[in-house]
């Protein structure tokens, strides 16, 4: 049946269907592991021993496993291209073993014995990393009550999985499935030498992902486009503080060593931090060169990144369900001045009365009658004057004015290489994770260039409403898939392999930013909205069979 809400609340359509499943009496199959794989710049064990990606200072896998499910963490690259995360998420689960969570003590015991093997994509790269190899990776983390039961468990045909994915994660699995779909010996004949193994995963649930890009990458390089050089240095030094120790002593780990972007060694002897930042610092080094190949997160993020993505993946695996959720975390901009402009008016260096006055004066001939209008203005003075002008002019015109002839000109005045962005359609709620206010707003006035448009056709959307990250309108599902909403999902086929290789949408929320998607919050109900999602998700997807196709 139908569901019985068609709500534009992600999160109500999400709860409706737990419950309409749970009315049906669909069995539950809690055996089937739930691989979690971050987005860009996520991390997979705690930061600092005490953050997870997942839940923040809770412990969203804590939070499933004590519901009866089985987790894997996959601790990716954070910033890497999606061939590089695809590679490394595929030796993860099949490697065979796991860093195992003690939920008698709380602690991880991290283990960094898992070997990588990017295969031959970059032989016919005009720039590639100085080896396809790395060694010495985290494996992926376990959580679950049963953990002699996954002892030595590998993924296989056996051994299915369903995936939950956080942005640029669904870009990842999307990319990892079409690759287990096709085999891409070419590529890579060690893991992805055999076709049609895309049935190792059930469901892949997206979160929050860039389907079609975002113009976050635009908005940091208009943002940094009068010092570009000056960023490139900033990321080396930044690079080279968390890169500097060995993989297993580093708080936040980029897993970029292959490119040279880790501490080398120099006439046999280790280099030191001075050296090493010099040399991520050069405009020859490898932080420039891995900017330059476009095989890392930024590109891989962008619309003509992602659109590079469409070209060489099938846009679902008929054998897989699929599931996503948009989020937007945005108000629109004022169209009215608040009541309080008038006040504040008052207090402006200089009366508008003063004002004219003097430019009355300044003007020849037009003195003489200064006098009459000098009486007239002192009467009326600033009561009308002021809200006549407020009737020409609005909000948004006078942001823009400030920012763009204004602050912008000072800053580029006193050498300050940045630009700060125009005003947009939406400004950021008040609830919005400080750091990304400014992302927030600067996406809600990002244009799309003219290539741009060309790329996503002529059904555009709304792309400045955004969750600080991602555009709201590229998280539905791939612009080549197929999307329907989940109101036309009907429950009594859940398990008909017909309503698979579909996106099936939950629709918007609009309460939750970026981070809150993943439980990084700044309010205590969105905590429990964020905790909320995460159980009636898994009680959804552990309900859904494997795919009876045998093609």
């Amino acid at each position: 049946m139908p569901m019985d809400t068609d709500d534009s609340n992600a999160l109500v359509n999400l709860r409706n269907l737990a419950q309409q499943l749970r009315l049906d009496n669909l069995p539950e199959d809690k055996t089937v592991p739930i691989v979690m794989v971050p987005g860009f710049s996520g991390w997979g064990t705690p930061l600092f021993g005490a953050i997870n990606y997942w839940g923040g200072i809770e412990n969203i896998p804590n939070l499933l496993v004590e519901r009866g499910y089985t987790v894997i963490v996959t601790p990716v690259g954070p910033i890497s291209s999606n061939w590089e995360r695809a590679c490394e998420l595929y030796r993860q689960l099949t490697f065979g073993k796991f860093s195992f969570f003690n939920f008698e003590t709380d602690e991880l015991n991290e283990i960094h014995d898992v070997d990588v093997d990017y295969g031959n994509y970059f032989n016919n790269s005009r720039i590639r990393p100085r080896t396809t190899t790395t060694k010495g990776r985290k494996r992926a983390v376990l959580y679950s009550k049963s953990r002699d039961k996954y002892q030595n468990w590998t993924w296989n045909e056996g051994n299915k999985v369903h995936f939950i994915c956080h942005s640029q994660g669904g870009n990842t699995v999307r990319y990892l499935i079409s690759l287990m779909s096709r085999a891409a010996a070419d590529l890579h004949p060690e893991y992805f030498n055999t076709a049609g193994r895309d049935k190792w995963a059930i469901s892949v649930t997206t979160l929050g992902t860039p389907h079609n890009g975002t113009t976050i990458i635009d908005v940091l390089q208009n943002f940094f486009a009068g010092s570009t050089d000056a960023a490139i240095k900033l990321l080396a030094r930044l690079f080279a503080t968390v890169s500097f120790q060995d993989p297993e002593k580093r708080f936040y780990d980029l897993q970029l060593d292959h490119w040279d972007i880790c501490r080398t060694e120099i006439n046999g002897k280790l280099e030191t931090f001075q050296k090493m930042r010099e040399r991520l610092e050069s405009s020859q080094g490898p932080v420039s060169t891995w900017l330059d190949s476009k095989s890392n997160g930024f590109y891989d993020n962008s619309i003509e990144g992602v659109n590079d993505l469409h070209m060489k993946t099938i846009p679902t695996s008929k054998h897989v369900w699929y599931f996503s959720f948009s989020f937007h975390s945005t108000i629109p901009f004022p169209s009215r001045w608040p009541s309080w402009t008038i006040e504040a008016i008052d207090s402006f260096p200089i009366p508008l009365v003063d004002f004219i006055r003097k430019v009355l004066y300044s003007i020849p001939f037009v003195n003489i009658g200064a006098w009459i209008i000098s009486r007239i203005l002192d009467s009326f003075g600033n009561k009308v004057g002021w809200p006549i002008l407020l009737s020409l002019i609005s909000v948004w015109d006078l942001t823009q004015w400030a920012t763009q002839s204004v602050a912008n000109r000072l800053l580029r005045e006193i050498d300050y290489n940045v630009t700060l962005p125009p005003p947009g359609r939406y400004l950021p709620r008040k609830d919005v994770i400080p750091p990304m206010l400014p992302t927030v707003y600067a996406m809600g006035g990002q244009d799309l260039t003219p290539a741009q448009k060309d790329i996503l056709g002529p059904n555009l959307g709304d792309w400045y409403l955004n969750d600080g990250i991602v555009n709201t309108e590229s998280m539905r599902g791939p612009r080549d898939s197929i999307v329907r909403n989940i109101s036309d999902f009907q429950t009594s086929r859940i398990n008909s392999d017909d309503v698979r290789g579909i996106y099936w949408h939950f629709g918007v929320n609009d309460r939750m930013d970026h981070a809150d998607e993943i439980g990084v919050f700044v309010e205590q109900d969105t905590a429990q909205s964020t905790n909320d999602m995460y159980v009636n998700l898994a009680e959804i997807i552990s309900r859904l069979s494997p795919s009876s196709s045998l093609i």
